[in-house]
């Protein structure tokens, strides 16, 4: 039972973190056609979307319960929570608090957030962490 219920928190974090890369891509395409910032300060884009792709990544692996997944897992928490200050102190972003921001901003982020907390809690405290036996 347990098992149902990770992975079913994986694929809703995953919607979760999809909801927020949809709307990190429409603030970087209205704040590109508004602003005259400078791009080449704007890593935060690109380290956004390598990071994306690596954290899905992780949550497929974490679905089939792999060892890598589990591996990755928590590094790519805490680089999600560095990359959001980091590029935020070096290139604030500027934007309309629009519904879909507050949506986001107030609601999927947390859930988010605490998705990401009980994945961690799953995998380290749990009996979910006999699952992950090495391949």
């Amino acid at each position: 039972m347990k098992e149902k219920y990770f992975k079913n928190i994986i694929l809703y974090k995953s919607i979760l973190l999809i909801l927020i890369i949809i709307w990190g891509g429409t603030v970087q395409i209205s704040s590109a056609e508004s602003s005259d910032r400078n791009n080449l300060t704007d890593l935060g884009g690109i380290l956004f979307s390598i990071f994306s792709v690596l954290y899905l990544i992780t949550c497929y692996q974490l679905y089939n319960f792999k060892v890598i997944g589990k591996k990755l897992f928590a590094p790519l928490v805490a680089a999600f929570i560095v990359l959001g200050f980091a590029t935020e102190t070096i290139n604030p972003m500027q934007i309309d608090k629009n519904l879909f921001y507050l949506i986001i901003f107030y609601i999927v982020s947390p859930i988010f957030f605490i998705a990401q907390g009980l994945v961690m809690g799953m995998i380290y405290l749990s009996s979910i962490n006999e699952k992950f036996a090495d391949d």
